[in-house]
């Protein structure tokens, strides 16, 4: 990996960790909507699942724009940071509605994944 995904990879683990924190700063002041093993699991499947599809699409577009003459790198570098950032999106949503912070971060720790996939763009 070049060292402008690296650090922009970094940058976008930073940012989905303070996504995550304000998150979970916000879910202990607000009331708790999903209770419940069944409805916990259920909002957990869905979010892991659509974080889990939305990966092999990004990573493809991601190897597009980057084989590509025309995209500005700039570009490049900030959709790939918003893909690593994103996951945490996932896991924010689901904390403020169940406020379940340890299955919160399985979700969150998919940015690592997706930090990781960057090897995959050339």
């Amino acid at each position: 990996m070049r060292r402008s995904f690296v650090v922009s990879g970094l940058v976008g683990l930073a940012l989905g960790a303070g996504v995550y924190w304000g998150a979970g700063a916000v879910a202990a002041r607000i009331p708790i909507l999903v209770r419940g093993g069944i409805g916990v699991a259920l909002v957990f499947a869905i979010l892991l699942l659509i974080s889990l599809a939305e990966m092999p699409v990004m990573l493809f577009g991601l190897r597009q724009m980057a084989r590509s003459a025309s995209t500005p790198r700039g570009m490049l570098i900030g959709t790939y940071t918003i893909f690593v950032v994103f996951a945490s999106v996932y896991a924010s949503v689901f904390v403020l509605l169940t406020a379940e912070f340890a299955l919160g971060l399985t979700l969150a720790a998919l940015c690592v994944a997706r930090f990781a996939s960057g090897a995959w763009i050339k």
